[in-house]
């Protein structure tokens, strides 16, 4: 009698990691017994840990990516780690490459250099989701505040032209080879040409492991105390706009309201997870694109609420499917300080958007539910509901900076290189509203 089983498909998460999101849907994978592995080529500088066990080429290969993380690019650094790195990775990926039916990749990284693998894996006929969904990989660079300094510096007009060109090949040559794309509506639509998986149809997986829950404070306990504790964690302080968010704090002191302010950059993921627990509420950002990013989502497991700044951030619920709307404190970056004081003096709302906020990521976010939709992905059973179409966004304010540097980044590109430095030619209607939002007379565009 013949064997009509069908074998498990190997899946294969990586090889970066962001926010603790692939450690957590590796984990959701586990969770519904499907077949999975997660494995990183640098180690995650704030820890969050969950790979598979490494083989050794990997972890020889992560060395010399660790090494190399923090040094200034010479030939030295070429030599005695890039080539290393760039040689181990690639004997991994080829064993990789035949080992596995399903990757899954994301931030724009795949298991070669420059997406060198992805035609490969076409060619083979694997199943290839890349999530495109994050942001500063797929959004345009010029509009993207990440591409600033901490300290806020700009970067130069070369590196501009050379980063949009960057992201816009890297969002066309995943649109030619990955069975499936996800994007985000806001974060990184512009450059895509075909339909997407909407990132806001699957969630982030979020789930705090106890390794990183060390306060004894339970998660859900409401601080009714004065001073009002509140936590800003920015990832980016620049991009973040924390020097615009301590400055509204400090006017609401000065206006009498008792107030902790709790500000951590750059340590280890486990100190924010404590602070996270003993907080009343967080400030995310001053310049977001999505309502709840991973800093606010990480609030949201402890029940706690999050102040989210963005332009249009209340339109972006129409691109965003029925019931996965996260519930933030969202507004306008001009009323920042507005916002933060509604928490601060309505006692009952922060309570009730930490409790909803809770109830959603717990309920809708986590990794097992999260995964499952992925594994709806694999199976190509997927919702008419979960696709997004590039073309019906128009969206020009980006992420991590002001309106006003997005159009003086925008107008120097052009002046400089011209209207098809924008990389846009593929939409000439956002072409044109990138242009009309930059005070540019749309007649360059034609």
């Amino acid at each position: 009698m013949l064997n009509t089983m069908v074998k498990p498909r190997k899946i294969l998460i990586g090889p970066v990691e962001i926010a603790g999101y692939y450690r957590n849907l590796a984990e959701g994978f586990h969770q519904i017994g499907a077949p999975c592995d997660f494995i990183t080529y640098r180690s995650h500088p704030f820890g969050y840990g969950g790979e598979t066990e490494q083989p050794v080429l990997l972890r020889m290969a992560r060395w010399f990516g660790d090494f190399r993380r923090n040094r200034p690019r010479s030939w030295r650094t070429r030599l005695f780690a890039d080539l290393p790195w760039a040689v181990l990775v690639s004997i991994w990926a080829v064993w990789a490459i035949l080992r596995y039916d399903v990757f899954i990749f994301g931030f724009g990284e795949t298991l070669l250099p420059r997406n060198l693998d992805l035609p490969i894996l076409h060619k083979l006929g694997k199943t290839v989701i890349a999530n495109l969904g994050h942001g500063s990989e797929a959004r345009p660079p010029y509009v993207d505040g990440a591409q600033q300094s901490a300290e806020g510096e700009a970067v130069s007009g070369a590196a501009l032209i050379s980063l949009t060109r960057r992201n816009k090949r890297r969002v066309t040559i995943h649109e030619k080879y990955c069975k499936i794309v996800i994007g985000a509506p806001y974060s990184t639509t512009q450059f895509s040409s075909r339909r997407l998986i909407n990132f806001f149809s699957l969630g982030i997986p979020i789930r705090l492991h106890a390794s990183a829950i060390i306060s004894a404070r339970p998660a859900n306990v409401k601080r009714s105390k004065t001073p009002v504790r509140i936590l800003h964690a920015p990832s980016h302080p620049a991009a973040k706009g924390t020097q615009q968010i301590v400055g509204a704090i400090e006017r609401l002191r000065s206006r009498g309201h008792a107030i902790d302010l709790v500000l951590i950059i750059g340590q280890p993921f486990r100190e924010v997870v404590e602070a996270l627990q003993n907080c009343d509420f967080v400030v995310d950002q001053l310049f977001s694109d999505t309502p709840m990013a991973g800093f606010a989502t990480e609030a949201a497991w402890f029940g706690k609420p999050a102040v989210v700044g963005g332009y249009g951030l209340d339109r972006l619920k129409s691109y965003v499917p029925d019931g996965m709307w996260p519930p933030s404190k969202i507004c306008r970056p001009d009323d920042i300080e507005k916002a933060i004081e509604e928490l601060i003096v309505d006692v009952d709302q922060r309570h009730r958007l930490g409790q909803e906020a809770q109830k959603f990521v717990r309920e809708k976010w986590n990794p097992r539910a999260v995964a499952e939709r992925f594994l709806r992905l694999i199976d190509g059973d997927i919702p008419e509901a979960w696709w997004l179409d590039p073309q019906a966004v128009t969206y020009v304010q980006g992420c991590g900076q002001s309106e006003t540097r997005s159009r003086q980044m925008i107008q120097s590109l052009v002046e400089t290189y011209g209207v098809p430095a924008l990389e846009l030619e593929h939409r000439p209607n956002l072409r044109d509203a990138f242009l009309t939002f930059a005070g540019i007379p749309n007649s360059l565009g034609e």
